[in-house]
């Protein structure tokens, strides 16, 4: 095969050639290692295995400051209830999260738990939420290379207190005239205010009629008004008392009598039958019964008749 033999004016424009495009591939190089520098705040050399450290060796390691990437809205919550802050967070290394309770530090406890899943979602987990809950809270998660931080309010609302309700005092038993009006009263103490039933002998009472109405105020007074009494209202009435802590009931009477004329009738005249008795008839025909049975008086009669007296001798 037969080869070109180059003078000395084509060797040069051969070597000029070479020299442009290594040229380029430096510049190439030089833009390329440029881009890919880290800054020296955030980047670290760590030693080969061999325990020498040179600039072919050093192995870079980066930094990035936590950041918040999704957080919690303030919250409201009742109190005994369960309550739980979910939040995502990003940095490198992984950053360390703390919490604070209107400035002062959040433990973990059997009512407190802070916990973070496989996909990286952290967690404030309140298992019951009390009063004491309440406030600012604020999430501070660090690393090496700084920190972030974010605050919500959790309200805590209270509980509301419940009384079952019980009797201050209770309806006393009455007895009226027909035509009469008459109040059954009561107190009933209860949180919250209780629903009010009244029975007539195990019927419901109808109330807000023209002769029926029922009175309660703010103390717990009930009143049940009766206008013109009859016959068909007297019995045993219960007042029940519900609410959601429980119940009470109390029974009383109501006894209505007829109300008298102004007229009375007149009294039966009564007759009078004569006694027949044998004492009477005797003394009827001269007879006394009396000194009949009276023998000190009939002995003294027949000794005065006799001429008989008592001797002191004997």
């Amino acid at each position: 095969m037969a080869r070109r033999l180059l003078g000395p004016q084509n060797a040069a424009a051969v070597f000029h050639a070479q020299d442009d495009s290594d040229t380029q591939d430096s510049q190439q190089h030089n833009s390329e290692h440029a881009r890919l520098q880290v800054p020296t705040s955030q980047v670290r050399s760590r030693s080969s295995s061999r325990g020498t450290v040179n600039d072919q060796d050093a192995i870079q390691e980066k930094f990035y400051p936590p950041r918040f990437i999704q957080v919690p809205e303030n919250m409201s919550i009742d109190e005994g209830r369960f309550c739980r802050m979910d939040f995502k967070v990003s940095g490198l290394p992984a950053p360390d999260v703390s919490w604070y309770l209107n400035g002062r530090p959040v433990q973990s406890d059997d009512l407190h738990k802070m916990i973070v899943s496989e996909k990286g979602l952290h967690s404030l987990i309140f298992e019951v939420v009390r009063a004491s809950d309440a406030g600012d809270y604020v999430c501070v998660a660090k690393n090496r290379a700084g920190e972030a931080t974010f605050t919500v309010q959790l309200d805590v609302l209270a509980k509301e207190h419940k009384r079952a309700p019980m009797f201050i005092y209770k309806p006393q038993s009455k007895k009226v005239l027909e035509g009469d009006s008459v109040k059954l009263e009561c107190q009933i103490s209860a949180i919250p205010p209780p629903k009010l039933f009244w029975k007539r002998n195990n019927e419901m009472v109808q109330f807000n009629t023209d002769r029926i109405s029922l009175y309660q105020d703010n103390t717990g007074r009930v009143t049940l008004l009766i206008k013109d009494v009859n016959k068909k209202d007297a019995g045993w009435y219960t007042v029940s008392a519900v609410n959601e802590a429980g119940v009470t009931t109390c029974n009383t009477r109501l006894d209505v009598t007829a109300r008298p004329n102004q007229t009375l009738p007149a009294p039966k005249q009564l007759r009078v039958r004569p006694t027949f008795s044998k004492y009477l008839a005797l003394n009827g025909k001269g007879l006394d019964v009396k000194q009949a049975f009276n023998p000190e008086g009939e002995f003294q009669r027949l000794a005065a008749q006799s001429g008989l007296y008592e001797s002191e001798e004997l």
